[in-house]
C-alpha cells in the first residue's frame, strides 16, 4: 500500500540562459559563463537582496540556476530584473561578448540534499527550465532589438495570480502579457506571464497592434493581461509590455524604496 509522505520545503526557482551562446568561438565561453555568473550576483546585491540565500546553485556554463526562500518572489521580479537588466545593458557597451538573457521564475516543493545527486531536483525544477526554453520566451528576445533588449522575463501562472495579483510585487498585472509556454518536442504547455524590462522591435509592433483594456476589465482582474497603454494615452513609446519606458535609463524607474525592504520589513 502506497505510503504518505511529507512535502519537501517550497522554494522560489530562477533560471537564465543566454541568447546564442553556442555561438560564440570556444575561447570565449568560460569568460561569458563567468561574466553571466557575476552579472547575476550583482544585481541581487544592487537590487538590495545580499541576504536572500541561494540554494543548489548551478552553473550550465550559458545558464545559472537556483533556489531561494519564496518570501523573495516579489523582490525577484522588482527590482531585481530591472537590476539585472540595466546590468546587461552596461556589460554590452563595452567590447566583451553581448549578454542576452532569458530569466524564468517558478515555485514549489523542491527536496534539498546538499552534496548529493539529485539535491533540488524536483518537477517545479523541471518546469522552471521549461519555462525558460518556451516558444514565448525565445521569440520574445529574437524579435526584441539586441542593443535595446537585453531580457525577458518569464514567470509561471502561480507565482504571477500569488505575488503579481496578489499585490506584493511593485509591478502590476497590467506589464505582464499571458503567454501559452510550450516546448517544441517536450510534453510541456502553461499558462505563463511576460515581462520585459525595456521592449523593443517586435515586441512593441506586437504590443501595439493589440487594442488596449480599459481600467477595471477583465484583463486587471487576472484575466488576460492588458499589454497595451492606457486608453487616454496614444503615444507609441507609452506602449507597456513589461515597462513604459524604450529608452535604457531605467534605474529610477520601479526602484521605490518600498521595493527594497527585505520581506520581513527589517
Amino acid at each position: 500500500m502506497p505510503e504518505s509522505l511529507l512535502l519537501p520545503p517550497h522554494f522560489g526557482l530562477l533560471a537564465v540562459d543566454a541568447k546564442d551562446s553556442t555561438r560564440l568561438p570556444s575561447r570565449q565561453q568560460a569568460p561569458l559563463s563567468r561574466a553571466l555568473t557575476d552579472v547575476v550576483h550583482q544585481g541581487l546585491r544592487r537590487a538590495g537582496m545580499e541576504e536572500m540565500r541561494r540554494e543548489f546553485e548551478s552553473n550550465t556554463g550559458d545558464g545559472l540556476a537556483f533556489g531561494f526562500d519564496p518570501k523573495w518572489l516579489s523582490l525577484v521580479i522588482s527590482p531585481f530584473a530591472e537590476e539585472l537588466n540595466a546590468l546587461l545593458q552596461e556589460h554590452n557597451a563595452g567590447t566583451g561578448p553581448r549578454i542576452r538573457l532569458r530569466m524564468s521564475v517558478h515555485c514549489g516543493p523542491v527536496p534539498v540534499e546538499p552534496g548529493l545527486p539529485g539535491d533540488g531536483n524536483a518537477a517545479p525544477r523541471g518546469e522552471t527550465h521549461r519555462l525558460l526554453d518556451s516558444e514565448p520566451a525565445r521569440k520574445g528576445l529574437a524579435e526584441a532589438d539586441e542593443h535595446t533588449t537585453p531580457l525577458v522575463v518569464i514567470v509561471s501562472d502561480y507565482v504571477y495570480r500569488t505575488v503579481v495579483l496578489g499585490g506584493y510585487c511593485a509591478l502590476p498585472g497590467a506589464r505582464f502579457a499571458e503567454v501559452q509556454a510550450r516546448v517544441a518536442g517536450k510534453d510541456f504547455e502553461q499558462t505563463a506571464w511576460m515581462y520585459v524590462p525595456s521592449p523593443s522591435g517586435g515586441l512593441l509592433r506586437r504590443t501595439a497592434a493589440q487594442p488596449p483594456l480599459a481600467k477595471g476589465t477583465k484583463g486587471e482582474a487576472g484575466g488576460t493581461a492588458p499589454v497595451g497603454m492606457p486608453r487616454e494615452q496614444t503615444r507609441v513609446q507609452q506602449v507597456e509590455f513589461g515597462i513604459a519606458v524604450m529608452d535604457s535609463a531605467l534605474r529610477d524607474v520601479h526602484h521605490h524604496s518600498g521595493t527594497r525592504r527585505a520581506p520581513d520589513g527589517s
